[in-house]
C-alpha cells in the first residue's frame, strides 16, 4: 500500500511538471508570434545611421609581402570595403524586423553576412602573417577583429598566443574579460582556453 501511494504521488508530480512545461512552451510560442506580428507590420526605417564598419587599410600590411594566400585575403578585404558591413550581435531576424522594418531584412542579412566574412578573413589573414613570421602585423589585425566584435575562437587564441610569447599576461586577461562578455556557443571554450594560458597565480586575478 505505501508503494502504491508513492507511485500515485510520483505520477501526480510528473503530470504537474509536464503541464507546467507545456504552459511555459505555449507562452514562449505566443510571445514569439506576437513579436513576429509586430515585426511584419513595422515600416521600412532609415538605415543610414547603422554602425557601419570601415576596414582600416592604413594599419594593415596591404601589398607588403609576396605571398599568394596573403594576396587572396587582401583582395577579399578590398572587395568587402566596397560593401556595407554591420555587426548585429545577437539580434534575431525578428529583432531586426521590429527595429528596421520587414523590407529591410534582406539588406540587413547581407550586411551581417559581410561581417561574418570579414571576421573569417581577418583571422585567416592574421594566421598566415603569423606563420610567415610577421607577428606584429598579425597582432594588429587580430586586435582589430576583437575591437569590432569578432567571436571566432581562433581570433582570441592566436592573439593570446602572441601576448603569451611576449609575456603580456595583462593583455591575455583583457582578452579573457572580453570573451566573458560574448553571447556565443564558443564562449565557454574560449574562456577555458584563455584561462589555461595564464599563470596559475594570476588566472583568478580580476581585471582592473
Amino acid at each position: 500500500m505505501p508503494f502504491l501511494g508513492l507511485f500515485i504521488a510520483v505520477v501526480c508530480l510528473f503530470t504537474f511538471f509536464r503541464k507546467r512545461s507545456n504552459r511555459s512552451q505555449e507562452n514562449v510560442t505566443d510571445r514569439f508570434w506576437k513579436r513576429e506580428s509586430i515585426a511584419n507590420n513595422t515600416r521600412l526605417q532609415d538605415l543610414s545611421g547603422l554602425p557601419y564598419i570601415t576596414i582600416p587599410f592604413d594599419k594593415f600590411p596591404i601589398g607588403m609581402y609576396e605571398n599568394d594566400l596573403l594576396k587572396n585575403y587582401e583582395n577579399t578585404l578590398q572587395t568587402l570595403s566596397g560593401q556595407k558591413i554591420v555587426n548585429f550581435g545577437t539580434q534575431t531576424n525578428t529583432d531586426l524586423k521590429i527595429t528596421y522594418g520587414t523590407a529591410s531584412l534582406p539588406a540587413l542579412t547581407e550586411y551581417e553576412q559581410n561581417f561574418t566574412t570579414l571576421c573569417q578573413t581577418l583571422t585567416a589573414y592574421a594566421g598566415q602573417l603569423f606563420e610567415l613570421g610577421h607577428t606584429d602585423d598579425a597582432r594588429t589585425i587580430l586586435e582589430y577583429g576583437i575591437s569590432i566584435g569578432s567571436d571566432l575562437s581562433q581570433n582570441y587564441l592566436l592573439l593570446a598566443k602572441i601576448y603569451q610569447s611576449s609575456g603580456e599576461n595583462g593583455r591575455i586577461r583583457e582578452l579573457l574579460a572580453s570573451a566573458e562578455q560574448l553571447d556565443s556557443l564558443m564562449k565557454r571554450s574560449i574562456v577555458e582556453k584563455l584561462t589555461a594560458m595564464l599563470p596559475e597565480d594570476t588566472a583568478n586575478t580580476p581585471v582592473q
